[in-house]
């Protein structure tokens, strides 16, 4: 898909404060959310929060505080006053979504996609550092598995750790924004 202007007509956005901080939203936490979610948070501060089940994809462009600290407090903006019946669609979609059994049974937790968007950003983050790929992997996997599987002549964890840099690369070129559309 490619990233066309008008893509953000499709986007909520939100504020969002620390549950400590005074404001007028509602208190959630990611982990508890009921659905699929995804952060993705840009080099200028931007944070996209994806929310996802069978039926909808729902990205909210939010700014404020990091929605990584849970919980946190979140404000959504009724944006394009007064036509604001695409924003109602989009919002009646969110509480759809969020109202949904958790995806994946109870226990939820990362999917595979998700932990490989996640190892991804994380190898860029430690290779910007200067770390090897060897010390990405422990910091990814643990030191017992690398250990054990980092001179194994099959190299499995080794290139694991290399294409997750790699789809890495790609993502802060631009490829990420085939997650967010």
């Amino acid at each position: 898909m490619f990233w066309r202007p008008d893509a953000f007509a499709r986007v909520l956005r939100a504020y969002v404060r620390t549950r400590n901080e005074s404001g007028f939203g509602s208190i959630i936490s990611l982990g508890e959310l009921p659905c699929e979610r995804t952060v993705l948070k840009t080099s200028d501060g931007e944070q996209h929060l994806l929310l996802r089940d069978k039926r909808h994809v729902i990205q909210v462009l939010c700014r404020g505080a990091d929605l990584r600290i849970d919980p946190f407090s979140i404000e959504l903006v009724v944006d394009q006053f007064p036509e604001v019946e695409s924003r109602l669609k989009l919002l009646k979609a969110m509480a759809d979504v969020y109202r949904r059994q958790r995806i994946g049974g109870g226990k939820g937790g990362w999917t595979v996609d998700a932990t490989r968007h996640r190892d991804a950003l994380i190898a860029v983050d430690l290779r910007r550092r200067q770390q090897s790929y060897q010390d990405i992997a422990r910091f990814i996997h643990g030191d017992k598995l690398v250990d054990e599987e980092w001179t194994n002549p099959n190299v499995t964890l080794k290139n694991r750790t290399i294409r997750s840099y790699r789809r890495g690369v790609r993502f802060i070129g631009g490829d990420y924004r085939k997650l967010l559309l």
